[in-house]
C-alpha cells in the first residue's frame, strides 16, 4: 500500500471529505439557533421549548460527532495498519471456500461495527433520549431489539450476500443478476415486513370501536383507499414520540397508530396526519421511492463490478487478489461519497413528496388548520430543529422544515 498511490489518496480524501462535510453541517445547524425563534413559529413555539430544543440538538450533535469521529479513527487505523490485508489472509487461512471466505469477512466487519457502535447506541437511548424525557425503553427491550435485529439480519442478509458474491465470482454480467436479485428481495420485503418482521418488534392491537375508528374508516372510504384494519402500536414502550404509518398493499393495508399519537392529538389532527399518509399512497410515492432505490442499486452494483476488476484500487487498501467479500468491503468505503450525493437527490424527491402529501391532506379533509396544528405539535413534541441550515436539510432531511410546510399550507 503506497501512500502516494493515486487511488489511495482519492479514497482517503473521499472518506475524510464526507466526514468534514457532515461535521460542518452539524455546526451550521447549531449556529442557526442564534437567530432565535422563526417569526412564523412564534405563536407555536414558546421560549422554554425553544431552549429545550436547542439543548436537545446540542446533546444529539455531541453524540453524533463523537460517534462519527471514533468510527473514522477506527477505520483509518485499521486501513493504514494493514487490517484489510490481514482480514483477507485470515479468512483464506481458515476457510477453503472462496464464497464462504467473502461471507465470513463481511460478517466479521458487520459484527465489529455493531459491537463498536453499541456504546453510542446506549448513550443515545439511555443518555440523550432519557435526559429529554423521550426514552421509555428498558434494558431488556433494548437488548432484545438488538439481538432480534442481529439474528434477523443474519437470516435474511447473509444468504442474499452469498448469492451476490456468487454472481460476481461466476458471471460476466454479475451486476445485472445481482440487481435482479436485490430488486426481488426489496419487493418481497416490502410485502413481508408488515406481516412477519414488524410484529417482532412492535405489538399491534386492533383498535376498539370508537368515534375515532369510525372517522378513520370513513375517511379511507371517502378517499377510495381500502384498508384491512386499524391497529394501535405500543410505541410508548420505547419512546414518547408519536407516529403513524400504513403497511401492506391493497385491501390488506394496515393503518397503524402509535398509542402516543392518540394520547397527544385530537381527532381532526389525527385525521389530518392519516390523510397525509393516504396522500403518499394516492400519489404513488412509495413505488417511486422503490424505483429510485433500485436505480441507485443498479449504479452501485455497476460500480462494484468495476472496482472488483481494478487491481490498482484494491491495492490502495493493501489487497492483492482479495476475495470478492473483501472487495465489497473496500467498495463500500469508496462508494460513500457517491452514496452521499445520490442521497441528496433522493432526499430532495422525498421532501417534494411531503409537500404533495400535505396539499392532498388539506384538500381531502378540508381542514388545513388541523393539519398545521398537528404538524406543529409533532415538531415541538419531538424537539425538531425549527430552522435547520440548508446544508443539513440537503444532507439529512427527508421532510421539509416545519416553517416551509406551514407556509405551503397557508401558515
Amino acid at each position: 500500500m503506497e501512500w502516494t498511490e493515486p487511488w489511495f489518496v482519492i479514497a482517503v480524501c473521499g472518506v475524510i471529505g464526507v466526514y468534514l462535510v457532515e461535521l460542518i453541517a452539524t455546526f451550521l445547524d447549531l449556529k442557526q439557533f442564534a437567530k432565535g425563534i422563526p417569526e412564523a413559529l412564534k405563536d407555536r413555539l414558546d421560549r422554554p421549548t425553544f431552549e429545550r430544543t436547542r439543548d436537545y440538538a446540542a446533546a444529539s450533535a455531541q453524540q453524533d460527532v463523537v460517534s462519527s469521529t471514533f468510527s473514522l479513527i477506527v477505520l483509518l487505523s485499521f486501513w493504514w495498519g494493514g487490517g484489510f490485508g490481514w482480514l483477507d489472509s485470515l479468512s483464506k487461512e481458515w476457510i477453503d471456500s472462496e464464497l464462504l471466505q467473502g461471507v465470513a469477512a463481511i460478517a466479521a466487519v458487520l459484527a465489529a461495527q455493531s459491537i463498536l457502535s453499541l456504546p453510542f447506541d446506549i448513550w443515545h437511548t439511555f443518555g440523550v433520549e432519557a435526559r429529554f424525557g423521550f426514552n421509555r425503553t428498558t434494558w431488556k427491550t433494548f437488548l432484545s431489539d438488538r439481538i432480534k435485529g442481529a439474528l434477523l439480519g443474519a437470516a435474511l442478509g447473509l444468504p442474499l450476500l452469498a448469492l451476490i458474491l456468487w454472481f460476481f465470482m461466476n458471471f460476466e454480467l454479475a451486476a445485472l443478476w445481482s440487481w435482479l436479485a436485490l430488486a426481488a428481495f426489496s419487493i418481497t420485503m416490502t410485502w413481508l415486513s408488515p406481516r412477519l418482521i414488524m410484529p417482532l418488534f412492535l405489538k399491534f392491537e386492533p383498535m376498539e370501536d370508537s368515534d375515532l375508528k369510525t372517522a378513520i374508516l370513513d375517511l379511507a372510504r371517502k378517499l377510495n383507499f381500502p384498508v384491512g384494519d386499524v391497529s394501535i402500536v405500543d410505541g410508548s414502550r420505547r419512546s414518547t414520540k408519536a407516529n403513524a404509518f400504513f403497511a401492506g398493499f391493497g385491501a390488506t393495508r394496515r393503518i397503524a397508530l402509535f398509542d402516543t399519537l392518540i394520547e397527544e392529538h385530537d381527532q381532526p389532527g389525527i385525521l389530518g396526519i392519516l390523510a397525509h399518509e393516504i396522500g403518499h399512497g394516492k400519489k404513488r410515492h412509495v413505488p417511486m421511492h422503490l424505483v429510485l432505490s433500485l436505480i441507485e442499486s443498479g449504479l452501485m452494483l455497476s460500480a462494484l463490478a468495476w472496482v472488483l476488476r481494478s487491481p490498482a484500487i484494491l491495492a490502495a487498501f493493501g489487497l492483492d487478489q482479495p476475495s470478492a467479500g473483501l472487495g465489497l468491503i473496500v467498495f463500500s468505503i469508496l462508494y460513500k461519497p457517491l452514496s452521499t450525493l445520490l442521497g441528496v437527490l433522493s432526499l430532495a424527491v422525498s421532501r417534494k413528496h411531503e409537500f404533495e402529501a400535505d396539499a392532498f391532506a388539506a384538500e381531502a379533509t378540508g381542514d388545513a388548520g388541523a393539519l398545521r396544528n398537528a404538524l406543529g405539535k409533532l415538531s415541538t413534541g419531538h424537539l425538531s430543529h425549527p430552522r435547520p441550515h440548508p446544508l443539513g436539510v440537503w444532507l439529512h432531511h427527508s421532510h421539509p422544515p416545519l416553517v416551509e410546510r406551514l407556509e405551503a399550507l397557508g401558515n
